[in-house]
């Protein structure tokens, strides 16, 4: 009786270390979509493309849009979504408001994981403190990787989903789920164009081209 007990327990410590073998290691073939994305961003010189965000309610189906437009350069990025317009040229970050006529400008925050507000993460979020794993071909052939942030991350979500094509690596649609499961963005990338003629100056407020802009300095 004490020998069998001796291998019953065995048998159960050999399991709790398979079963944590196998919840520390990543996904390879999810590690090998994602990295083949990224060195797909990494390797232009900028990109534009126009975003459809989609806000869906669980329980009340879709509550509202919004169209965005992004010029990316590197880290750098201008966003224009719904009547603003954020400057990030990785030093600092200007969120101009046309209704109000006021532009706050911040220092930029590199470990920032709002892949929102930080356009040019998106291809890259995945590297550190995420675990990512892939799920299926979506009905258009691409390929469909979840995100889970680690428990570390202060973040409001659970959960991205990527679609991405597996001919160019491009990344074609995106959706995060809100902590709590009652909310979900879903986000459409659209008019993907690959090395854009950008400027610096594309990604800094110019306050001298503004001259009735209140400014808001929190630097």
């Amino acid at each position: 009786m004490i020998k069998s007990n001796k291998n019953i327990l065995s048998f159960l410590f050999i399991l709790v270390l398979s079963i944590g073998n196998l919840f520390a290691q990543q996904d390879e073939k999810a590690q090998k979509i994602l990295d083949q994305m990224s060195s797909f961003y990494k390797g232009l010189n900028s990109f534009s493309a126009d975003i459809n965000q989609d806000a869906i309610s669980t329980s009340d189906g879709k509550i509202g849009d919004i169209q965005m437009k992004a010029i990316v350069s590197g880290n750098k990025y201008q966003l224009q979504l719904d009547g603003q317009t954020i400057y990030n040229d990785t030093k600092t970050v200007s969120r101009y408001d046309q209704e109000m006529e006021e532009v706050t400008i911040e220092e930029a925050d590199s470990d920032d994981t709002d892949v929102m507000s930080s356009p040019a993460k998106i291809y890259s979020i995945y590297q550190k403190n995420f675990k990512y794993l892939y799920i299926e071909k979506d009905a258009k052939g691409n390929d469909v990787i979840d995100l889970s942030p680690d428990k570390s991350l202060e973040v409001n979500f659970f959960k991205i989903r990527m679609h991405i094509n597996p001919k160019t690596h491009a990344l074609v649609k995106f959706v995060i789920f809100e902590k709590g499961n009652l909310m979900r963005y879903e986000n459409s990338i659209t008019n993907f164009k690959q090395n854009v003629p950008v400027s610096d100056s594309e990604f800094v407020f110019d306050t001298s081209k503004y001259p009735d802009v209140e400014v808001v300095d929190l630097r």
